[in-house]
């Protein structure tokens, strides 16, 4: 890499540990990071914001913004169905399940979105046989899976339980 080709930094010094693809072989520190970020986002913002203002007035871009958040609010009050990853925990023995539920669109937005805490089930609140692969496994119902988490969960409708895995006693 000749002198002409050398990344420069934004002090106008050229970096002589930067690779040619112009990023330096030092690890940024999380600050230094998040500064040069913030700089280039406030830069390119600067430039949108100038193009966008020839086009349209500052008011018609706010309530533009604004009708689209109330848009989504009220889209949002609806019933939807979609595929939930649910954590239950059975005895101290955590697993994952997918359900498909149906509920207002914000309690779904809420639980796709922010991990809950786990569904604490008892044995007694599921049907278990035991495996015929696996000595000293056991096998729980999918029917009583779904029953035992529909009654923890008042707030969404589980529809139905996807394949439920094998557990350790």
């Amino acid at each position: 890499m000749t002198d002409d080709q050398k990344p420069i930094s934004r002090d106008g010094a050229t970096d002589p540990g930067a690779d040619r693809a112009g990023h330096s072989r030092n690890a940024w520190n999380g600050e230094e990071a998040k500064q040069r970020l913030s700089d280039d986002m406030k830069r390119v913002w600067a430039v949108v914001w100038k193009h966008l203002k020839k086009y349209a007035s500052v008011p018609f871009v706010v309530m533009l913004l604004l009708s689209t958040i109330l848009w989504y609010a009220k889209k949002l009050g609806h019933t939807y169905q979609t595929e939930v990853p649910i954590t239950v925990n059975v005895a101290g023995r955590q697993f994952e399940v997918n359900c498909l539920v149906e509920g207002q669109g914000t309690r779904l937005f809420a639980r796709q979105h922010y991990r809950s805490k786990p569904v604490e089930l008892r044995w007694s609140d599921l049907d278990v046989s035991p495996s015929a692969i696996r000595e000293g496994w056991v096998v729980i119902s999918p029917y009583s899976l779904q029953n035992a988490i529909s009654s923890r969960n008042t707030d969404i409708k589980i529809l139905s339980v996807g394949p439920v895995p094998e557990i350790e006693l």
